[in-house]
């Protein structure tokens, strides 16, 4: 099969095969701007507002990118789709199930582009544990993400470098979530999280907090309990309760809603900021085993 026809099969499946329009703002009095709005072709809405030198990079010349790449370097890209009713728009590359604790994972490399001007194509992790369905998106802004204008082969080059590098550190992150299955439970971990992630004091009488913060602290204290009978007494069980809440109890219901709010809305927030909290116990509580002299 061609480049184009698996791109085409591609913007079929993930429902990207549409294109956007740059057109000029002008006031209701009839005069000129310096702003022009992105729309949507298929549909005429309007994705966003964009200065004069912004150059949309359409959804076909996203595809066939990642495709080409991905292609390159022995991956295969097979889902994606869209947020805010096109505003940004993802696709995603397959990589091999892992096992972690108890449960399989499956792993995918997601470029996300934007055509509401807020980012150019960058690239992160999306693992989804396969027996509660929580999925994590971890963003990679380290990368050096390529630019709207660039030449079709100057954007497959960096496409393929970037997505060497999003695997590193894909690897890196199942690095981390095995770490986390091979560490105990730590109560204090989990008193710790509940302060950051919800701003409250864990042992806060019923009386001093909100009611609806208090049941946000519960709805997570439930999913502690559902991730340790799944994945026993360990951190990971800890991080999977995190993102059980941002996926099934926090999350809106709608699947595009959800999508969104797990990939840059207030989950992507809480999740990465879970994750980082963790992270930081673990690597100062192995910082300080190492320092032990037997």
């Amino acid at each position: 099969m061609t480049t184009k026809e698996q791109t085409f099969e591609l913007l079929e499946a993930t429902g990207l095969n549409w294109t956007v329009n740059k057109i000029d703002l002008v006031s209701p009095q009839g005069y000129t701007t310096e702003s022009f709005g992105i729309f949507r072709n298929d549909t005429t809405e309007w994705l966003g507002t964009v200065g004069n030198r912004y150059v949309p990079m359409q959804n076909y010349e996203l595809a066939e990118t990642i495709v080409e790449a991905t292609n390159g370097i022995g991956l295969v890209t097979t889902k994606g789709g869209q947020l805010s009713g096109g505003a940004k728009v993802y696709l995603q590359a397959e990589l091999p199930d892992e096992f972690i604790g108890k449960s399989g994972v499956k792993r995918h490399i997601t470029a996300l582009n934007s055509h509401d001007g807020s980012s150019s194509i960058g690239f992160g992790s999306s693992s989804t544990v396969v027996v509660c369905t929580n999925t994590f998106y971890r963003a990679y802004k380290g990368l050096d993400k390529f630019r709207h204008t660039a030449s079709a082969k100057e954007r497959i080059e960096r496409a393929m470098l970037d997505l060497r590098k999003a695997l590193d550190l894909d690897n890196a992150l199942m690095d981390n979530f095995k770490k986390m299955a091979d560490i105990p439970y730590n109560e204090q971990l989990a008193e710790r999280l509940i302060r950051r992630l919800f701003e409250v004091e864990p042992m806060a009488s019923k009386d001093s907090v909100s009611s609806r913060k208090l049941n946000q602290v519960t709805a997570f204290a439930n999913s502690i309990e559902k991730e340790v009978n799944l994945e026993g007494n360990t951190i990971w069980a800890l991080f999977n309760a995190v993102t059980r809440y941002t996926n099934h109890v926090a999350a809106p219901k709608n699947a595009d809603d959800k999508a969104e709010y797990l990939m840059t809305g207030g989950g992507y927030k809480f999740a990465t900021t879970g994750y980082e909290e963790i992270m930081a116990f673990i690597e100062k509580n192995t910082a300080k085993a190492s320092h032990i002299i037997f």
